[in-house]
């Protein structure tokens, strides 16, 4: 626990010193790097399970699917199409004997695809979904916002895990994740809910030298409602991931952070909350 604390308080403080002096292509490119690194733990997961998949070529597309949304706002879909066409040509260039095995690791290829880069490039569509900084020195909704995304489906995670320790007894999905309580769950809404109302009031009532908000409204009534919605939906991708590694037969996706694990043990909570904060800048800003 001790690691695990000193690990999250290091890595936090690392992406928010990149974060707060790169702005948006900071962020886009961490998110780019863990989006990579997820994707290869889960190609590892899937080869462990029986569904190998054509790893450089799924690297190779996902690593270029979310600097190309970035760079060229709303091509990243397109690239992501010419990747997978790529993909299922390349088989022409096998030998016959290998040609069937390559086709039949497509289908774990686009999964990993579709399921980790698709879903966490929603975060560069927020950011592409509303206007910048006035100021250079200054925080934009849209970079807010993924912030807002990220910390309110981590301190679920921490909500959880704290309440589950401490009172938790009802098991939430035994099968799925035997450590997750009903306990937990509700104690991981409640921090998603409060730290969704924290952020807008901080942002707007004590740090606005820091936030430049435009003319979008985000009050922090709003942020407690969709806090809630938030806290729900990580649950869910963590138990997405949980179930794909007690598959592969893996308490942890790799060891690539001290005191944490792996890569997917980080963005789990965060491959359905991406998409989900986009629709949500859709409903805030109509």
């Amino acid at each position: 626990m001790i690691l695990r604390t000193i690990a999250t308080i290091i890595l936090w403080g690392l992406l928010g010193g990149i974060v707060y002096g790169l702005k948006e292509p900071g962020a886009m490119w961490i998110l780019n790097l863990c989006a990579t690194l997820t994707l290869f733990e889960v190609y590892t997961i899937l080869g462990r399970i029986g569904y190998a998949a054509n790893r450089i070529t799924g690297l190779i597309t996902g690593a270029c699917m979310i600097p190309i949304a970035f760079y060229f706002p709303g091509a990243g879909i397109d690239a992501l199409a010419v990747g997978a066409l790529f993909s299922s040509a390349a088989c022409v260039v096998f030998p016959k004997d290998q040609r069937g095995l390559y086709v039949k690791r497509l289908l774990p290829t686009f999964f990993g695809l579709l399921f980790v880069t698709f879903l966490l490039h929603y975060f560069v569509r927020i950011l592409r979904e509303t206007e910048s900084a006035v100021q250079p020195d200054m925080i934009g909704f849209g970079l807010f916002f993924c912030l807002w995304i990220v910390f309110v489906a981590k301190f679920s995670d921490i909500g959880a895990l704290l309440v589950g320790k401490t009172i938790g007894r009802t098991k939430m999905a035994p099968s799925i994740s035997p450590g997750k309580t009903v306990e937990g769950l509700l104690g991981g809404l409640g921090a998603s809910a409060g730290i969704g109302a924290l952020l807008p009031w901080l942002a707007q009532g004590h740090l606005s030298y820091l936030f430049d908000f435009g003319t979008i409204v985000f009050t922090p009534s709003q942020g407690a409602l969709w806090g809630l919605v938030m806290g729900v939906v990580s649950v869910i991708g963590d138990l997405i991931a949980s179930v794909l590694k007690r598959l592969a037969g893996m308490k942890d996706s790799g060891g690539a952070i001290p005191g944490i694990g792996g890569l997917l043990d980080l963005t789990d909570s965060l491959i359905l909350s991406a998409p989900t904060g986009y629709f949500i800048i859709l409903l805030i800003k109509s």
